[in-house]
């Protein structure tokens, strides 16, 4: 298991969410192809499923030597770190899922050079609840880190009747 650092480096809001940096690639998924950080932020409801900010956080990851980051690679991303997520965590809970049923949707919206946004739709299962399907919101930008030369990839997740999450996006 992979120690967790307390300090953000890269995602310092929402101020009082519950807060986790690992390193990746994550311990529950193995097939994950990046190296790097990753930082969460779970809101006050992320883990009660009937709570209206269930299933709800936003993540910033920093993968290390990524001059790009495409539509694929950040459909690859989150389809090997869901799958491995979601199998991990219901093997833990004695929840039985099929990780073949975990789909990602996505489309790429305007942004500026060097800055892609992404919106995309996850379906999943809710295996910190009761394993059932839930259908995931999430916008996803891709920021270049020119000081650095690192790309920074910034998603917002949220279930589909969540509207809004905050008054700006990360």
């Amino acid at each position: 298991m992979q120690a967790q650092q307390t300090t953000p480096q890269i995602l310092k809001v929402p101020g009082g969410w519950t807060f986790e940096r690992f390193a990746l690639p994550p311990d529950f998924a193995p097939s994950f192809s990046y190296n790097g950080v990753e930082e969460l932020r779970f809101s006050p409801g992320m883990f009660n499923k009937d709570s209206i900010d269930y299933f709800t956080y936003p993540f910033a990851a920093q993968p290390d030597s990524t001059a790009t980051f495409s539509q694929d690679n950040v459909r690859n991303y989150l389809l090997d770190y869901f799958k491995g997520l979601c199998s991990a965590t219901a093997h833990d809970r004695k929840l039985v899922i099929d990780t073949t049923e975990i789909t990602v949707s996505i489309e790429k919206k305007n942004g500026t050079p060097g800055n892609d946004i992404f919106i995309a739709q996850l379906n999943l299962f809710g295996v910190f609840a009761d394993g059932l399907p839930v259908k995931l919101n999430m916008e996803i930008k891709v920021l270049m880190n020119a000081r650095v030369k690192k790309n920074y990839c910034s998603l917002l997740l949220h279930r589909m009747k969540r509207q809004m999450l905050l008054g700006k996006t990360l």
